[in-house]
């Protein structure tokens, strides 16, 4: 185990891509899970504040810790096996995205949910439910865990199966391991809509998925079994230009009908506004000025369905726009290309972010299917008011966008933080979620607070005591810690 107590030895961890900044006593690196169990043991014991650390990738200051331990699972980073008749991976939580994807495709498997960052750590992943390009037709990381691992504040480690302990309506009663638990769930419901926000909580829920989206409050995920796909041979990919936004949003509501028919339908479907195309034109002079852009990824199993691919949707974009405002990737490289360009923009505002010394100023919100066009136009509404720079793009099949403010100074990120509160209250009275696939880590604690009020955070800091009573893991994520104290004598 490395354990490092000066702070100048772990400044990079006492941040995200959210630029918050943090403030820990001391860094754990343990190198095997018995280390993870002594640590939380030892730090139960004296009180001890510890946040997890992954990758570093997240965007809302999940991993930075506020006070406390660090406790970071890099060194958790083996594939354990993969088997390919089952089509199951076991990997360690320290495990990169592209690690895990590189080992399963050599058996002609694919973890086809995969996140959009490669460099993410898969205990990180699991504990946002997050999901990535392909979430349109693969949904989030939620579905393929089918057993974790988790080390718990009193130093027990369990396994946790999926379809082995339900809860019966909103009540558990169950054994793990030496642990008895009983309990009642909170009275909320989860959305129906793609949502990473709290604790996932239903009638009649499984265990395992109250553990996969909650942000290292519950326990430390130390390693996890995942569902696979086969291979797929080849892959459609290309970027459509539009001239008009009106044509691009009528080409997706086109899209999203093909899949709620059941019928042919892309994997990914993903909206990149003017301004998002704009911002990387520097990168891409290529891009045609002036307009607005959809990528769109379709499988393709066999070289008899390329050509048919390829028919359809050629047709279908000459309907909304033309052939000759396309970047269609044929070959390795253009592939390769086309992925770099969506990767991109993310990146790029996390610089341009950091050049400026703001942080984040972005949305992660779905809404119903039916309220899109309303949330959409409320952005557009909003953002040409601010007079601030803006880019939205993200997940539209989905419902789901990525509005980020681009602030160059304080007063601008000030009056930024206004607006996203407009934009929250707008997307909660649609019936939509305040974080979609990021989680809310400690950056959107108060978004939660107006999208279930205060009663029901009450009701997620009850059930996190249940599996960690000494209220040391994960603090200020999902909820204020202050909340735990409230309800002490509970």
């Amino acid at each position: 185990m490395i354990v490092k107590e000066k702070k100048q030895d772990f400044l990079s961890y006492l941040e995200d891509t959210s630029n918050l900044k943090g403030k820990a006593k001391v860094l754990f690196i343990p190198e095997e899970e018995k280390e993870v169990s002594f640590i939380l043991l030892q730090a139960s014991q004296q009180r001890l504040p510890v946040t997890f650390s992954g990758a570093g990738t997240g965007t809302t200051g999940g991993r930075v810790p506020l006070e406390g331990a660090i406790l970071s699972l890099e060194r958790l980073n083996k594939i354990i096996d993969i088997d390919p008749k089952k089509k199951i991976v076991k990997a360690e939580a320290g495990v990169t995205l592209e690690s895990l994807e590189k080992e399963v495709n050599k058996y002609a498997l694919s973890f086809r949910a995969l996140p959009t960052e490669p460099l993410a750590f898969l205990g990180g992943v699991i504990s946002t439910s997050a999901s990535g390009v392909r979430g349109f037709k693969y949904s989030s990381v939620r579905k393929y865990v089918q057993k974790i691992k988790v080390a718990f504040s009193n130093g027990e480690i369990v396994e946790i199966p999926r379809g082995k302990f339900f809860a019966n309506k909103r009540k558990f009663d169950f054994t793990l391991g030496r642990l008895k638990f009983k309990f009642n769930l909170p009275t909320y419901t989860s959305p129906q809509i793609k949502s990473s926000a709290g604790y996932y909580v239903r009638d009649n829920v499984d265990l395992i998925d109250l553990f996969i989206g909650q942000e290292g409050t519950l326990g430390c995920i130390l390693e996890a079994e995942l569902s696979l796909q086969k291979a797929v041979p080849d892959y459609f990919d290309c970027l459509v230009f539009f001239d008009r936004e009106e044509s691009a949003l009528n080409f997706v509501e086109e899209v999203k009908v093909l899949k709620e028919r059941g019928s042919f339908y892309p994997c990914a479907l993903e909206y990149f506004d003017r301004n998002s195309l704009d911002f990387l034109s520097e990168d891409y002079p290529s891009i045609p000025s002036g307009n607005c852009g959809v990528y769109l990824e379709q499988e393709i199993n066999s070289s008899q369905e390329k050509s048919k691919v390829l028919d359809y949707w050629c047709s279908l974009i000459e309907k909304h726009s033309s052939l000759d405002k396309c970047w269609f990737a044929e070959d390795k490289k253009s592939k390769e290309k086309l992925s770099d360009f969506r990767h991109k923009l993310p990146q790029k505002i996390n610089e341009f972010l950091r050049r400026h010394h703001q942080e984040k100023c972005a949305t992660d919100i779905a809404v119903p299917p039916q309220h899109f066009r309303e949330m959409y136009n409320f952005y557009e509404e909003k953002a040409k008011v601010s007079q601030i720079n803006y880019v939205n793009f993200g997940h539209i099949g989905e419902n789901h966008l990525h509005f980020n403010f681009l602030p160059k100074n304080s007063e601008e990120s000030f009056k930024a933080k206004g607006y996203i509160w407009e934009f929250i209250r707008k997307a909660i009275s649609l019936g939509g979620t305040v974080s979609a696939e990021h989680g809310i880590g400690k950056i959107k604690k108060p978004y939660l607070e107006i999208m279930y009020g205060k009663s029901y955070l009450k009701e997620m800091a009850l059930l996190k005591k249940v599996f960690d009573p000494s209220c040391i893991l994960g603090l200020d994520n999902i909820f204020p810690q202050e909340l735990l104290f409230e309800n002490k004598n509970s």
